[in-house]
């Protein structure tokens, strides 16, 4: 198992046993947004010249109004000097909350922007065939894909676009030596 991993989900023990899941999620985006924001913050955070104990007392102050498992866990981080790895773990951190919770991320994109009715019907259509699970969606347009749509979830890929379908038949004719 990566490191990533293993601070991951131990972060995500942590946070399942305070009821806190979303709003860890919540602290550590917060988190990692103000260290894009703030050139001075991100070089603090991720560069090597504060000592670990400065370091740690300053996220106390940084870290106020968070949640403590938030701040432990960037207390942890430190210590072991992992702190680049922060991002990579929040990302999968996200992932075993979202799956924990029963969500699921789907991007779709389509040859044409997708009404809000169109959306809502595509999202309620995706819970029932992914067994009931909340959908978040994002939707993309390109419009190469001529028509129908390309679905994106869980490390899958389905090609329900025109022009995959003609993709497809090409190569099939080619296999065939039809062309």
């Amino acid at each position: 198992m990566s490191a990533v991993s293993t601070y991951a989900e131990a972060l995500f023990e942590a946070a399942r046993e305070r009821d806190e899941l979303e709003e860890v999620l919540s602290d550590l985006g917060v988190f990692v947004e103000a260290l894009h924001d703030s050139e001075e913050l991100g070089l603090f955070y991720y560069g090597g010249q504060i000592p670990e104990r400065q370091k740690r007392r300053a996220l106390d102050g940084l870290t106020e109004g968070m949640k403590k498992s938030t701040t432990n866990f960037l207390k942890v981080l430190v210590d072991n000097g992992r702190e680049e790895i922060l991002e990579d773990v929040l990302a999968r951190y996200e992932a075993l909350v979202k799956e924990h919770l029963g969500r699921i991320e789907v991007e779709v994109t389509t040859a044409v922007d997708l009404s809000e009715e169109q959306r809502d019907r595509l999202k309620e259509r995706l819970g029932e065939v992914l067994e009931g699970r909340e959908i978040i969606l994002e939707t993309n347009v390109n419009p190469d894909l001529i028509g129908g749509a390309v679905f994106r979830y869980g490390g899958r890929m389905m090609d329900g676009s025109i022009r995959g379908r003609l993709e497809s038949l090409r190569e099939g004719m080619l296999e065939r030596s039809v062309v």
